[in-house]
């Protein structure tokens, strides 16, 4: 071979390249030379069809050289050996006989290959529940082995397995799961990720032209699978797996390599991927993070792999980092949005109270699950207003959730202050009051975290006291949270949503009169209208029209999530006006109910029934047996369930039911009887003693009844309000008379 002529110790080394192979290429160019540890010595364009390199001939040949495309922006993707085979670079033979060679040819059919697309990969890190972004989170973001190339690496033995295996789950899907290594946030309960299961089991019944889902979602319902799935391959697919010859099945299989990575999950014996990391990327404010990676246009789009970090006290603490053989977006689709969900009580949220641009105040929602269009307004009839929308009352602790334009309202109009204020409208059963009962202000403290570096290093979550605060003749005002973190802080957070996003607290298990909490609660409750004002620095009224403050109320069902939140201009039935029709605060009707529930199985009784000692109870022919509950509240705001069951397990429909409290008549589960409402808050009903036994005669059965309360705090459904009872009996013929000799 010739020494290329330009090639010596000192000058560096020039290589000619040919794309002969393909005359009509005209695609930019360059190359890669590695060190035989795999660290970059060097990369240069080709041009005029020759690469020069300044690493010494000995250098360059012991190193690794690849001829790649040159996309613009490829700088932006670090190279690497990893990236080069997954770009399809030419690795030419560069030493033959201990020289150097003179000539570079590009096969064509690299050629062919080399038009290298772009993908652009974002997403958002979450807390899990609340939705609320996570910023300064350290996303990696890897690309895991293409499956057909991990199935060329496997000997023949373990190709013979994976086949047997995959036939197996085709024939027998599995039900069981296998267990996932912590920290693991169990991302599949997420909807997105169901829907992409039902679409990927939905893909293997087309398996003449598989496209699964690009999500990661592993075949959680595949039990539902046909176990004709076997027979929806092709017959030559189904001629190949089954073949003796592992030559012959493992080219199947990487035929038919989409089918598999569904699977994945299910069969922890073939978990050996390993992922390439391309990037690593801090999220935003927002919680959001974008890269952007190349790949091959003729080949399948990357198949990527998530995982997350944290500073917490000073030190890099990953928080989130699932199975990747689950977990995996195969043949990810580009530009599609990756929520990744954080259950790491350490991990704080970051600000998730917008400075909303030009002078409006939004108001939100009660709690996160109540949006104020959930809660019924004014043309609701007059019992139902301050319900929501599927008519629970609210009890507890309130927090409303409002949105401020800070800096335009603080800095550029001197309003600074809010207060929230109640006043009680209604009796429990909701009959107006003679007159509306004084306004009180919410006095529990409201503040706002914000992080600050700590002396020994990471971070801490200080406290910042919104208020109560008094200024001039006004009390009980509370700071419009400033755009700015105090001095010395680098951002606000969200430490604990119930104390970070509450503009308020409105505690109306502090309401009422009464010995104990349930005699408060009946005191307390009816409607209650809440009171929304500004007022400036100096402690004045502001007048909403005369400062030009929009009043908007959010008009989206909550919680809110990830969708994007959206608010209409208030109505008048939100708004107090002065005497000018000017707005001057807002306004809203709660219907609040604390009350306890009550719940007692009454004892049976009947016709043809004969009670005995401990629970017994003997029955004649034709006889029946009443049934029957006390399950109530004083309003109405409750449902119940009554469950009989025969032996240990046997359910009896006929004489289960459930309904809301109140009602005259709740029919059974199977709708053939009926218990009746006939005291206040007693329900009963008569069954033939041989619908209770069915095939028996005799039997032991167990009554349970619960009466759950429908109030929720925005949060949750108070259910610490609930009430429980239960009792048992048996039924049995009659013992026949002693025959003594």
């Amino acid at each position: 071979m010739k020494k290329p002529t330009s090639c010596s110790s000192t000058d560096g080394v020039t290589f000619k390249v040919s794309f002969q192979e393909r005359p009509d290429f005209s695609g930019n160019t360059a190359a890669f030379l590695f060190d035989s540890a795999g660290h970059l010595l060097e990369a240069t364009e080709v041009k005029n069809g020759q690469i020069s390199f300044k690493q010494s001939e000995k250098e360059v040949g012991r190193s690794r050289l690849f001829i790649s495309t040159l996309p613009d922006n490829l700088a932006e993707v670090e190279a690497s050996i990893k990236v080069m085979q997954r770009l399809g670079a030419y690795e030419p033979v560069v030493r033959v006989s201990g020289q150097l060679v003179d000539t570079i040819q590009v096969p064509g059919i690299i050629i062919d290959h080399w038009p290298i697309c772009f993908c652009w990969v974002q997403g958002r890190v979450i807390k899990s529940g609340s939705g609320h972004p996570i910023c300064s989170a350290r996303v990696h973001i890897c690309e895991v082995d293409k499956v057909w190339r991990w199935l060329l690496t496997l000997p023949e033995l373990e190709i013979l397995r994976l086949r047997d295996d995959l036939i197996k789950v085709l024939r027998d899907p599995p039900i069981t799961w296998p267990p996932r290594p912590q920290p693991d946030p169990s991302p599949f309960d997420i909807d997105t990720h169901e829907r992409s299961t039902l679409n990927q089991q939905q893909d293997i019944y087309r398996l003449n032209n598989i496209d699964l889902n690009s999500q990661p979602a592993p075949p959680a319902s595949l039990k539902n699978l046909s176990s004709s799935a076997m027979n929806a391959l092709p017959v030559e697919a189904q001629m190949a797996l089954t073949s003796p010859s592992a030559h012959i099945v493992r080219q199947a299989l990487i035929d038919q390599a989409r089918l598999i990575t569904p699977y994945l999950c299910l069969w922890p014996w073939w978990w050996r991927f390993r992922c390439d990391e391309i990037t690593v990327i801090e999220t935003d404010t927002l919680g959001r993070f974008q890269a952007v990676v190349p790949y091959l246009c003729a080949g399948d789009k990357p198949d990527l792999y998530f995982w997350v970090e944290y500073e917490i006290s000073g030190t890099l603490e990953t928080i989130y980092r699932p199975l990747m053989a689950c977990n995996t977006y195969w043949n990810y689709n580009c530009g599609s949005e990756v929520i990744i969900n954080i259950n790491d009580d350490r991990v704080p949220a970051c600000d998730d109270e917008p400075d909303l641009p030009g002078s409006q105040v939004q108001i939100l929602s009660m709690g996160r699950s109540v949006s104020i269009s959930d809660i019924q307004r004014a043309g609701a009839t007059t019992t139902n207003e301050g319900l929501t929308s599927d008519g629970r009352p609210f009890g507890g602790r309130l927090e409303p959730r409002i949105w401020f334009s800070r800096t335009a309202l603080r800095d550029g109009k001197n309003i600074q202050y809010y207060r929230w204020s109640y006043r009680r409208l209604s009796e429990g059963d909701g009959t107006p009051l003679s007159s509306p009962g004084a306004w009180t202000p919410f006095t529990r403290t409201v503040v706002r975290h914000y992080a600050k570096p700590a002396s020994t290093g990471g971070v801490t979550h200080e406290p910042y006291i919104l208020g109560p605060v008094s200024v001039a003749a006004e009390t009980n005002l509370f700071e419009i949270k400033p755009a700015d973190v105090p001095p010395g802080g680098i951002e606000w957070t969200v430490v604990d949503e119930r104390e970070d996003l509450a503009s308020g607290y409105f505690v109306t298990t502090a309401l009422g009169n009464g010995a104990n909490a349930c005699e408060k609660a009946f005191d307390a409750a009816g409607k209650y209208e809440l009171k929304l004002e500004l007022f400036k620095d100096n402690g004045d009224l502001v007048d909403w029209t005369a400062e030009e403050i929009d009043l908007n109320v959010t008009n989206l069902p909550a919680p809110f999530g990830a969708e994007t939140v959206t608010a209409s201009n208030a109505t008048n039935y939100h708004r107090i006006k002065n005497g000018a029709g000017h707005t001057v605060a807002f306004r809203m009707v709660l219907r609040v109910d604390n009350n306890c529930c009550t719940a007692k199985v009454k004892p049976v009784s009947g016709v043809g029934l004969t009670t005995l000692p401990c629970g017994f109870i003997e029955y004649a022919a034709g006889a029946r047996a009443n049934l029957s509950f006390k399950a109530g509240h004083p309003n109405g705001f409750a449902d119940l369930a009554f469950g009989v069951k025969r032996g240990a397990s046997d359910h009896i429909p006929a004489a289960s039911a459930s309904g809301r409290v109140g009602l005259a008549s709740i029919p059974s589960n199977d709708a053939s009887h009926v218990y009746t409402l006939t005291l206040p808050n007693n329900y009963g009903e008569s069954f033939l003693v041989t619908t209770l036994l069915g095939a028996c005669d005799r039997a032991a059965f167990s009554e349970v009844l619960r009466v759950s309360a429908k109030a929720t705090n925005g949060y949750s459904r108070l259910s610490n309000l609930d009430a429980f009872d239960h009792d048992a009996f048996a039924l049995s013929k009659p013992c026949p008379p002693c025959e003594c000799n």
